[in-house]
């Protein structure tokens, strides 16, 4: 195989690689978000401190995905 063939080969894998993660944390950061939409309306029908809770747990986490998915994000538009 020739130098550049595999230089092209290596990097359609990185990018893959890369895509990967990114088709992972996007959907995952949808989800989370309609379901602390219903926590949080959930919260203010009823005024139970349980749902505020769940909505802060998992807001944090939230935010994690949300900057992955940012990261990976920028990543494949260099990489494209």
């Amino acid at each position: 195989m020739a130098p550049i063939e595999e230089v092209v080969n290596l990097s359609r894998l990185q990018f893959a690689a890369t895509a990967m993660y990114h088709f992972l944390f996007v959907p995952l950061t949808i989800g989370l978000a309609w379901m602390m939409v219903i926590m949080e309306a959930i919260y203010v029908r009823t005024d139970n401190e349980v749902y505020r809770d769940m909505t802060q747990f998992w807001g944090k986490l939230f935010g994690i995905n949300f900057a992955m998915g940012v990261t990976t994000g920028i990543t494949l538009e260099f990489q494209f």
